[in-house]
């Protein structure tokens, strides 16, 4: 099934901020090029500037300032906003050519009126997963632009952490991580350690977006960290291991950067979890883990057997995790679950994913990355007429067909930032319905992560199909959404909280407990229920958190957390 078009009917532009019809402008000359990354989908590896590169110039091109359009009105801005550079220098940034650097990419921040740190955490994201052996990112300071001496600016910030209470946005748990990390030996009581990470952990799980982004940027440097690390891993491991654990990405995903036994332990545990989402999401941190060797001896031979029982398992065989990790065990272990596999089907998507590293096949996946992006570029208004987004394209591809989960995540991520987003989300949301079980659930994954563009009502509609497992989806994808339930809304989930079936339930609590605290059932009723423990937590753990600074977002009133009565 292809995307559809928008559902009020726009194509190619129209509405667009070029001339006052919204037709898009034609430049003089050749069209402007996007930069491009041309590593081949199959490698292990890409290239994170050129990836940023196309963030910067999507960002400046098909933002909300039209202006900025036209390169020498953006560099203008940016000298007025203290960053050193001229048509040159920005053609290098914007290519890819040229690594740029953290205070051009926050000046890129404060002109295009993005959150603060969403470039550079989705920039140090890309360099920490490109290549695993090269260098980590360079150490930031946010603090340069504030008249708050670093020292107090860090103690500031760890009060309102761990003391007071107050709000923390993304851009405040940025600058306060990146401060700790220039320092080897932080010394802090463990009370505030321990308060500091186990709230991050617990923001983590209840943003979306870019807001949780920057979270998971700030504990990835975090987690690295000398002093930190272990602090961070304790609070990980509490949440993970929490009996009626409900939300458990990205929090594994922090895991996958460490070679740390500990680390390598806790994936190996979680892996035969009684949680079905824990154990199906440590498979995909172990594929990372084993591609990046931090498995070997009887580690690896331990994840050779879970991968030669789950391909005995039908809902394991069926998805994209067991895929990811037979893609990337070393050869040798790989020869060996591989001659448990008779000559069929299931043996020749497994060898297919393991050569192309594509869930879908190189010509399919080709074809409807095409379609997609096409559509997308097509919907989404520009000043000017532009050749096809090759990078688009690729990052379509990757987030829809990419057997690596992390590869998936972080195109997804890309893919958000940018102004492409609403036009993405749309045509995902068409694919999320298709026939075709592998992209059906892959563009799930990616609606739950980019929102719902212009098509809201369509996801709403699905809660109330006969399908089970589509309404699960579909009440997840408006738990993960950072628009807030309406009142109708809110009634139609609370209908889903008494289905039959479990998963819906537990999906339709999730909504609730991120968008609606107000309508969970209350303890004393709830305690006849299976799903009792599931009330609970949810309770305990509190509502989404949309931070102030977020795209396009007023400051909220802060939720209240629900107590136990």
């Amino acid at each position: 099934m292809g995307p559809a078009a928008p559902r009020d009917g726009r194509t190619g532009g129209a509405g667009g901020p070029g001339d006052g019809n919204g037709a898009r402008k034609k430049r003089r000359g050749r069209p402007p090029q996007m930069p491009d990354d041309l590593t081949s989908m199959d490698e292990g590896y890409y290239d994170p500037w050129a990836r940023t590169a196309w963030l910067l110039v999507t960002c400046r091109s098909l933002g909300r300032e039209t202006a900025y359009a036209e390169r020498s009105v953006f560099v203008g801005a940016l000298r007025d906003a203290g960053v050193t550079t001229d048509l040159s220098r920005l053609s290098r940034w914007e290519s890819g050519q040229h690594p740029i650097t953290f205070k051009a990419l926050r000046g890129y921040e404060t002109v295009l009126g993005l959150p603060e740190g969403a470039l550079v955490a989705a920039n140090r994201q890309l360099v920490r997963d490109s290549d695993p052996a090269g260098k980590a990112p360079e150490r930031v300071s946010f603090a340069e632009r504030s008249d708050t001496a670093p020292d107090a600016l860090i103690m500031g910030l760890i009060d309102k952490a761990t003391a007071s209470g107050d709000a923390m946005t993304g851009g405040d748990w940025l600058t306060l991580v990146t401060e700790l990390d220039h320092f080897e030996l932080v010394l802090l009581p463990t009370r505030h350690w321990t308060l500091l990470c186990e709230r991050l952990v617990q923001e983590l799980a209840r943003t979306t977006g870019i807001d949780q982004l920057r979270r998971f940027e700030a504990l990835s440097t975090l987690i690295n960290h000398p002093v930190g690390q272990r602090h961070v891993l304790h609070a990980l491991g509490a949440w993970l291991t929490d009996d009626d654990v409900q939300v458990v990405n990205p929090m594994l995903g922090l895991l996958q950067q460490l070679e740390d036994p500990a680390a390598s332990a806790l994936v190996l545990k979680l892996l035969d979890s009684d949680n079905k989402a824990l154990a199906l999401g440590a498979i995909q941190v172990a594929a990372t883990k084993v591609a990046r060797g931090h498995f070997d001896g009887a580690p690896l031979a331990q994840l050779e057997q879970h991968a030669i029982r789950g391909l005995l398992v039908p809902a394991y065989k069926r998805g994209a995790d067991l895929l990811d990790l037979l893609t990337h065990l070393p050869d040798d272990s790989f020869a060996r679950v591989a001659r448990t596999l008779k000559d069929g089907p299931l043996r020749t998507r497994v060898l297919t994913a393991r050569e192309t590293k594509d869930l879908a096949g190189k010509d399919a996946s080709r074809q409807i990355s095409r379609t997609v992006a096409s559509q997308v570029q097509a919907m989404t208004p520009a000043v000017y007429t532009a050749e096809p987004d090759q990078l688009l394209q690729r990052l379509v591809r990757e987030a829809l067909c990419h057997v690596s989960g992390n590869r998936r995540r972080l195109a997804t991520y890309a893919l958000g930032l940018s102004p492409y987003a609403p036009a993405v989300a749309d045509c995902f949301i068409s694919l999320a319905r298709s026939e075709r079980e592998l992209l059906d659930e892959r563009a799930w994954e990616a609606v739950w992560a980019l929102g719902h563009g212009r098509r809201r009502e369509d996801v709403v509609a699905l809660v109330d199909t006969d399908h089970p497992r589509t309404q699960r989806r579909a009440l997840i994808s408006l738990a993960r959404s950072p628009q807030r339930l309406t009142t109708a809304e809110q009634e139609r989930i609370k209908v889903a909280m008494q289905h039959d079936n479990a998963s819906v339930r537990r999906a339709a609590l999730y909504a609730t407990g991120l968008q609606a605290p107000h309508h969970l059932p209350k303890p004393l009723g709830a305690k006849a229920s299976p799903d009792a423990p599931v009330v609970t937590w949810w309770r305990r753990v509190g509502p989404a958190i949309r931070d102030s600074d977020g795209l396009g977002r007023p400051a909220p009133k802060p939720a209240p957390v629900l107590l136990e009565e």
